[in-house]
């Protein structure tokens, strides 16, 4: 029994996504902070949510709301209509560019538990493991908020939305 809840916790620790331990932190403990789309892809998205979980990946998108994060992740989910039930009732996008609070993304990270998924939004994000530390959530919802572009500088940071910026108006 205590040979598989180490299994499990480490399986855990994987599915969280963090890369990058340079040998003497312990990984656990190691927060990765994303700025941009590449970096939420590479140290969230691609580890936790496609690869390692297979929910969104090519082999799972049929299950896991038809969501494939393995081959395209920006288009499948910027500007998408969710597939869940409810969220397609409430015309909630998967990410609706400067409004995180509207996206369905930012609604599965931040679910408390999970719940039924024909009745309400489902299980929360990423299924099975913890939720993402707050800083990581924030980060996404930074860059949703900005407008969640696709190229934007490895040091980026705000949340400010820069969608209309150079029509002089961010409605």
């Amino acid at each position: 029994m205590l040979k598989r809840s180490l299994i499990g916790l480490a399986l855990v620790v994987v599915g969280c996504g963090n890369t990058t331990n340079n040998g003497g932190e312990d990984m656990a403990m190691q927060i990765v902070i994303p700025h941009n789309f590449d970096q939420i892809n590479k140290e969230i998205l691609g580890p936790s949510c496609a690869a390692f979980s297979v929910c969104h990946s090519t082999a799972g998108q049929k299950d896991a709301g038809k969501l494939n994060l393995e081959v395209d992740p920006y288009t499948a989910l910027v500007g998408k209509l969710s597939d869940n039930a409810k969220a397609m009732g409430e015309g909630l996008l998967r990410v609706k560019p400067c409004d995180a609070a509207k996206s369905f993304l930012h609604v599965k990270l931040v679910l408390p538990a999970n719940t039924d998924p024909k009745t309400d939004y489902g299980d929360y994000m990423p299924d099975t493991n913890p939720h993402l530390p707050s800083e990581q959530i924030k980060a996404i919802d930074d860059w949703i908020n900005r407008g969640a572009l696709l190229n934007e500088p490895a040091t980026v940071s705000g949340s400010a939305c820069t969608l209309f910026k150079d029509m002089g108006t961010t409605d």
